[in-house]
């Protein structure tokens, strides 16, 4: 089974929704890959465009792990923004890779070595 991190070249599985309020760019940085539902909504996974890694860590870097009103925009792994902004792009890279194993990702393993 192909997750939805592989089928998107996204680790960490952001929707494009994150990736718009990240200031990632549509048709440059992204597009809009897999739809899927939380409730009643139809929410969509950013499906990357280049590095993953790298959009990734933008993305993280700009927004952080909590939403404005405080709830993890990822439910099983939270960081203080400061402590992220701290670490090493390595450092970072390797939490990204926990992500991506959190999300059942196995395609692109090879990244992340």
């Amino acid at each position: 089974m192909i997750f939805r991190t592989d089928r998107n070249n996204n680790p960490t599985a952001f929707t494009t929704d994150i990736a718009k309020e990240a200031g990632l760019i549509l048709g440059t940085d992204y597009e809009q890959g897999d739809p899927f539902r939380v409730g009643k909504e139809t929410l969509y996974t950013a499906k990357l465009l280049g590095d993953p890694i790298e959009k990734t860590i933008r993305v993280i870097d700009k927004i952080g792990f909590f939403t404005s009103s405080f709830h993890p925009r990822w439910t099983y792994l939270q960081m203080e923004t400061a402590l992220w902004k701290e670490l090493s792009k390595d450092q970072k890279k390797f939490i990204i890779a926990i992500m991506y194993t959190a999300e059942g990702g196995t395609e692109m393993k090879g990244l992340f070595s």
